[in-house]
């Protein structure tokens, strides 16, 4: 529920955590060994390069995100990467701060 959550404020989404195709990728991944944030991390990454893209951003599902490409897209390089700051919710790489 909090990753579906999660991905609903970043992504101004309104998935379901219910829905069996959900439950499916996100237990699968965890099976694997990833972990809440990992898929925090993933969500970041798309929504930041795909939010914006009109041609992308249909993409922001969990069918997509939490699907096979899941790895790639956690350890995917973002221009502009967000680092976690415990002072600061995000810190750009770049020096830009939200």
């Amino acid at each position: 529920k909090e990753i579906i959550d999660y991905l609903n404020k970043q992504a101004n989404t309104n998935y379901r955590h219910t829905t069996k195709t959900t439950q499916k990728h996100i237990k699968a991944r965890f099976n694997e060994g990833f972990t809440e944030a990992n898929f925090k991390t993933v969500i970041d990454k798309k929504v930041s390069t795909w939010l914006h893209d009109e041609n992308m951003n249909k993409y922001l599902r969990p069918e997509t995100l939490f699907g096979t490409k899941f790895e790639s897209y956690l350890n995917e390089k973002v221009s502009g990467e967000m680092v976690k700051n415990e002072r600061e919710p995000y810190v750009f790489s770049d020096g830009i701060n939200f």
